[in-house]
C-alpha cells in the first residue's frame, strides 16, 4: 500500500476506485487493521465510490514523523490524524464507515467536521456523545481488558504477549470458528510495530480518565462529551452475538441521533461484521451511502449469516456475490455508476454549455464572492481559459462604479448555444443576486468560430423589472427567438426577438410562473433556510423547449408543478388572457432547478433536495441516478453524442444557507450517459 505523509504521521492508505469517485472514508479497529475492510472496499469502488482506507497510527506500516510526539490513541486524535490525510489528498466532503475504534474516530469526525462529513455508519462500537458513564459490572466484566491495561503490571504483560493477547480477544469476541488462523496471523502482524502498545495503552486508559488526551485534540473530546446528538444520516450496525458490545449496548444509541437513523442487526454475527459476513455490510452500506436517507429503518438482517468463517481465499471468492448483492441496493435506490466528474472548481459554477464540436464551457455568478472569471472554456486539462477574452471577465464588484455595466460580464447566471454557431451569455446583471446595476441586465451573442462578440442585446428596464433575475435560457430552432425565465420577485417568461432585440414579458405574475408558498424546500428532512428563518424562493426557473420549438416548458424552482405552454401565444401580439388559458399542467413534480430537453426526446429534471437527475415519463417523474456528490445539480447541456452534463453548485453549501461558509466554495462538473 502507499504511504502518504499527513500531520504526525507517514500514513498506510490503501485507495480503491476512480478519483472522481465520492469519497468514502473506511476506518479500522482494535485488535484489527486496514485489511478488515479487504472484501468491503472493491465493491464499494465498483459502485462509483473512491475508498480510502488508512492504517491507524501504531497499527502496520504507520508510523510517526518525530520521536518526540507522544505515542497518544484517544479518538479525537485518531479523527485529527484523519482530517490531517483527507487535506493532503484535497478531500473536502466525504461519508464514513468505521468498526470499534474506527467508529468512535468516525463519531469524533462527525462532531468536529460536521460540514465535511455527509453520512456515517458506526459498526460494533456505541457512541460516547455526552461522555462515557461507569457501565454496569455486567458490562464491565466484559471490558476487564480496559481495566487491565490500566494497571502497570497489565501493561507489562501487554508488552510481553501482545500476540496472546489480541487473539484471546478474537477468540471470546465472535462465534466459535469465525477465523482461521492464518489470517489472524496476517493481521497480528500489523500489531508488531513498535508503537502499538503506547497507542493501545493511551487509548483506553484516556478513555476512562486514567490518562490525559492528547493536549491537541482536547477541545475535540470535550466537544464529543458536550454533544449530546448528531443529525447527520447515520446506520449502528452490530451483530447479535458480539461477546464485548452485544445488542444490550445499543438500547440507547437511537436516542443520539436527530436525524436519519437506522439500527441494524446481524444474526449469528459476532464483533467483527465486516470480516464476519462482508456480503451484509456491503448491503446495507450502499443503503446509507446510496440511497435516500429518509427511508433508513432499522432491520434485523438474518439473511447471509455466516455461522463459520470460510478461509481467506473463499472470501476473496464471494466477492462476486457481493458487488451482485451491490448492483442490487444501487438499482433498488435509483444510483448510477455512470456519473462523471468532469472538472472541479474553485467558484460557484451554475451553468454549462457543449457544442457541436465538444467544447465546453461554465460560467460563474457573483453570488457570494467576486469571482474572478466569469464564463470560461474548461481545457482538455482541466484549466479554465476566460472566454471570449480576460477583458468581458474583468469586471469586478469593487470597480462597479468605473466600468460600463454593457460591455462587460456582470453576473452571469446561464450560458446556452443555439445550434447555429453561437454561445449566447445571459447575464442578469445583479450581483448577490439582489439589486440589478442600471443598463446591466443582457444577453451576449459569441461567434463560436472567431471566439468574438457579435451581438449585445440590452434588456431593458420595463422587461428587466427591479427584483428580475434572468435565469436561463432557449431558443427556437431557428435561432430567431429567446425564451427567458425570470426567477426573481415576480416570476414570468421574457420573450426576445433575437434580430431586433426587443423583448416583452409573457405570464408575468401569472401563477404557473410564480413560487408555489406551500412548497418548503427540504434538505436531507431538514428545511433548507437562511439565518433569519427565509427559505429559497425563486420562481420560474427551469425551463426547456420541444425540438419543434412548438411548446416551451418550465417550473418554479420553489414549486413542485410542470407547465407548458404553445410558443405561438407567447408572441408580442397575444393578449394575456389568451396566453393565461394556453398553459397546460404537464405533471406534479418536486422541487427542481435545471430542465432540458435532449435530442432523443426526453425531458431532463434535476432534483437539489435528493440529489438526483429525474425524467419525465409521460405524466409522471422517475430518477434516472441518485449520487451524493449532486449537491444541488443545476443546469444540463449535451453533448454531441448524447453524453449529459450537469453542474453541482452547492447552494446550500453558500454562506446563505451555512452561516461561516467561506465566499468561495468548491463546484463541480457532471457527466452521465443518457437515460434508455
Amino acid at each position: 500500500m502507499p504511504m502518504i505523509t499527513a500531520g504526525d504521521l507517514n500514513m498506510e492508505v490503501s485507495i480503491h476506485g476512480a478519483e472522481e469517485g465520492q469519497p468514502v472514508l473506511l476506518l479500522h479497529g482494535w485488535p484489527d487493521d486496514a485489511s478488515t475492510w479487504d472484501q468491503v472496499a472493491p465493491t464499494l469502488a465498483a459502485e462509483g465510490f473512491r475508498v480510502i482506507v488508512p492504517t491507524l497510527r501504531g497499527f502496520g506500516a504507520t508510523r510517526f514523523l518525530n520521536d518526540d510526539t507522544s505515542r497518544t490513541g484517544n479518538s479525537a486524535m485518531l479523527a485529527i490524524d484523519m482530517i490531517a490525510l483527507l487535506d493532503t489528498l484535497g478531500i473536502d466532503r466525504f461519508m464514513v464507515a468505521g468498526h470499534d475504534w474506527g467508529s468512535n474516530t468516525a463519531e469524533a469526525l462527525a462532531v468536529g467536521w460536521p460540514d465535511r462529513v455527509e453520512r456515517m455508519a458506526m459498526l460494533s462500537t456505541p457512541p460516547r456523545l455526552g461522555g462515557m458513564p461507569t457501565p454496569p459490572f455486567e458490562q464491565t466484566q466484559r471490558q476487564w481488558y480496559h481495566w487491565f491495561m490500566a494497571t502497570a503490571r497489565g501493561a507489562e504483560a501487554v508488552r510481553a504477549d501482545w500476540r496472546g493477547f489480541t487473539h484471546l480477544h478474537w477468540v471470546n469476541w465472535s462465534p466459535p470458528g469465525w477465523f482461521d488462523e492464518a489470517t489472524f496471523d496476517r493481521v497480528a502482524r500489523s500489531f508488531d510495530n513498535s508503537d502499538w502498545v503506547d497507542v493501545t495503552l493511551h487509548s483506553y486508559r484516556a478513555r476512562w480518565g486514567e490518562a490525559e488526551p492528547d493536549p491537541r485534540s482536547a477541545w475535540l473530546e470535550n466537544k464529543v462529551k458536550a454533544t449530546k446528538t448528531l443529525s447527520l444520516p447515520t446506520l449502528y450496525i452490530h451483530g447479535d452475538a458480539d461477546g464485548v458490545n452485544p445488542p444490550s449496548t445499543a438500547k440507547d444509541v437511537r436516542a443520539k441521533f436527530a436525524g436519519p437513523f437506522a439500527r441494524i442487526t446481524m444474526t449469528g454475527v459476532g464483533h467483527f461484521p465486516q470480516r464476519e459476513n462482508p456480503q451484509a455490510v456491503v448491503r446495507h452500506l450502499l443503503t446509507l451511502f446510496a440511497g435516500n436517507p429518509a427511508v433508513l429503518t432499522d432491520v434485523t438482517d438474518r439473511n447471509l449469516s455466516m455461522k463459520k468463517a470460510a478461509p481467506y481465499a473463499a472470501g476473496i471468492a464471494a466477492i462476486g456475490l457481493v458487488a451482485a448483492a451491490a448492483a442490487g441496493v444501487a438499482h433498488a435506490q435509483g444510483r448510477s455508476a455512470q456519473l462523471t466528474q468532469v472538472a472541479q472548481f474553485d467558484h460557484q459554477a451554475t451553468g454549462v454549455a457543449v457544442t457541436e464540436d465538444g467544447r465546453r464551457f461554465v460560467n460563474f455568478p457573483r453570488w457570494t464572492d467576486d469571482a474572478p472569471i466569469s464564463v470560461a472554456e474548461v481545457m482538455k486539462d482541466g484549466s479554465l481559459r476566460p472566454y471570449p477574452d480576460a477583458k468581458w471577465n474583468s469586471w469586478r464588484n469593487a470597480r462597479a462604479n468605473e466600468l460600463p455595466v454593457g460591455e462587460y460580464f456582470v453576473c452571469v447566471q446561464s450560458i446556452v448555444p443555439d445550434g447555429h454557431g453561437n454561445l449566447w451569455v445571459l447575464d442578469p446583471g445583479a450581483p448577490g443576486n439582489e439589486k440589478i446595476l442600471e443598463g446591466a441586465p443582457k444577453l451576449v451573442r459569441i461567434d463560436l468560430a472567431s471566439n468574438t462578440v457579435t451581438k449585445t442585446i440590452l434588456v431593458p428596464g420595463d422587461v428587466a423589472l427591479q427584483g428580475t433575475y434572468l435565469n436561463d435560457i432557449r431558443f427556437s430552432p431557428d435561432g430567431k427567438t429567446g425564451y427567458i425565465t425570470d426567477s426573481g420577485t415576480r416570476g414570468a417568461i421574457i420573450v426576445v426577438d433575437l434580430e431586433s432585440g426587443k423583448s416583452h414579458r409573457a405570464l408575468d405574475g401569472h401563477a404557473s410562473t410564480q413560487i408555489d408558498k406551500t412548497v418548503k424546500v427540504t434538505l436531507d428532512g431538514k428545511p433548507l433556510v437562511r439565518p433569519d428563518g427565509r427559505q429559497p424562493a425563486f420562481a420560474a426557473d427551469g425551463i426547456a423547449i420541444s425540438k419543434d420549438g412548438k411548446t416551451l416548458f418550465y417550473q418554479a424552482l420553489t414549486g413542485k408543478t410542470l407547465y407548458s405552454i404553445d410558443t405561438a401565444k407567447l408572441r408580442s401580439d397575444v393578449s394575456e388572457a389568451d396566453r393565461a388559458a394556453a398553459v397546460k399542467t404537464v405533471a406534479q413534480t418536486h422541487v427542481a432547478d435545471g430542465l432540458w430537453m435532449s435530442k432523443a426526446g426526453v425531458l431532463y429534471l434535476t432534483s437539489p433536495t435528493d440529489y438526483a437527475i429525474k425524467r419525465l415519463n409521460g405524466a409522471t417523474v422517475e430518477t434516472v441516478l441518485a449520487d451524493r456528490r449532486l449537491r444541488w445539480p443545476d443546469t444540463f447541456s449535451e453533448g454531441r453524442d448524447g453524453t449529459m452534463y450537469v453542474t453541482a453548485s452547492h447552494i446550500q453549501d453558500t454562506n446563505w444557507f451555512t452561516p461561516g461558509a467561506p465566499p468561495s466554495i468548491k463546484t463541480q462538473l457532471f457527466s452521465f450517459a443518457p437515460a434508455k
